[in-house]
């Protein structure tokens, strides 16, 4: 079975399975799972085995209650780990970046009602909204919707650096009162400018290029990018006239409502279908050639402009 991490943590329920194996690209976010399933079953007088091997005859230490949790780190067990008959107050847990290895392991057990599956990655959109709501809600901090927005499109995709900046924003209760505010307090490194390229896309293709070759530095700038795109795309194609469109166009971007009305009277629903076509076909091609990122956002900035202006 298979669950979203950030999930995973913000239920905190009782793990109900006696084999697990916590793994993904995000290493930082694997070994936050990682602590909590250990931290966890140690409150429940779980004796936690280190060794990296499985001894179904430890029965942990007088503190245990007979329970043990085997802990194997970064390395691949055999694939007959989980089907061996391990004692039922015995749980295995395997933590491992991915790679050839733990990939072909892990795919052996995902669908398995008897095995946990959790898969660390950078956040997508959907998961770091809940992540970000979850977090106001449980530190009660009171925002207004454009900051809100704002942490959505600007705050890091990576799990724990995303709670790092949202923790420096609880520091400062509700004194929050402008975007501006909240670069200040969580050092948001100039991600704003990376979700303004859209509104360079009038432009003429050298200046269109400048701007997105100082912008995006990583693979993590091309999904803020894309993200981006989504966004702005989502609103003009749920608007059927200039005024609904303003109402959602975010406040803190109003330098850019002029050139954001000029793409709207430009665009229509056979070309959005064809920009979001071409988001699915540059995240595919990364996730393939993540090495090209940048080759593939600017080719795909270049036919978005196309597309508009056609």
């Amino acid at each position: 079975m298979k669950i979203k991490p950030e999930l995973f943590l913000i239920k905190n329920e009782d793990l109900g399975f006696k084999n697990i194996i916590v793994a993904g690209s995000d290493d930082s976010f694997r070994s936050v799972v990682t602590e909590h399933i250990v931290n966890k079953l140690k409150n429940k007088n779980y004796f936690i085995d280190f060794s990296g091997s499985i001894n179904s005859d430890l029965t942990g230490d007088l503190f245990s209650d007979k329970k043990v949790l085997f802990l194997i780190k970064d390395k691949v067990p055999d694939d007959d780990v989980f089907e061996k008959n391990t004692p039922p107050e015995q749980t295995i847990l395997v933590s491992s970046s991915n790679n050839k290895k733990v990939n072909a392991f892990k795919f052996r057990f995902s669908n398995s009602k008897h095995v946990l599956v959790i898969d660390c990655y950078s956040l997508s959109r959907a998961a770091k909204e809940l992540v970000i709501k979850n977090f106001i809600e449980k530190n009660q901090i009171t925002i207004s919707k454009d900051i809100y927005w704002y942490i959505l499109e600007n705050f890091e995709n990576e799990y724990v650096l995303l709670l790092k900046q949202l923790e420096k924003i609880q520091l400062y209760g509700n004194k929050i009162s402008s975007v501006n505010d909240v670069d200040k307090i969580a050092e948001v490194e100039n991600k704003i400018e990376i979700n303004k390229i859209f509104f360079h896309l009038l432009k003429n293709n050298s200046s269109l290029i400048r701007v997105f070759n100082k912008n995006i530095y990583s693979q993590a700038d091309f999904y803020i990018f894309l993200n981006s795109i989504k966004l702005y795309l989502s609103i003009l194609s749920n608007s059927s006239n200039k005024d609904i469109l303003l109402s959602k166009f975010p406040k803190y971007l109003f330098n850019e409502k002029e050139v954001f009305l000029k793409i709207y009277k430009n665009l229509g629903r056979e070309k959005i279908r064809k920009i979001y076509k071409n988001i699915y076909k540059a995240e595919a091609l990364v996730r393939k050639n993540s090495e090209l990122h940048t080759v593939i956002g600017l080719r795909f900035l270049i036919n978005t402009k196309k597309i508009i202006i056609s």
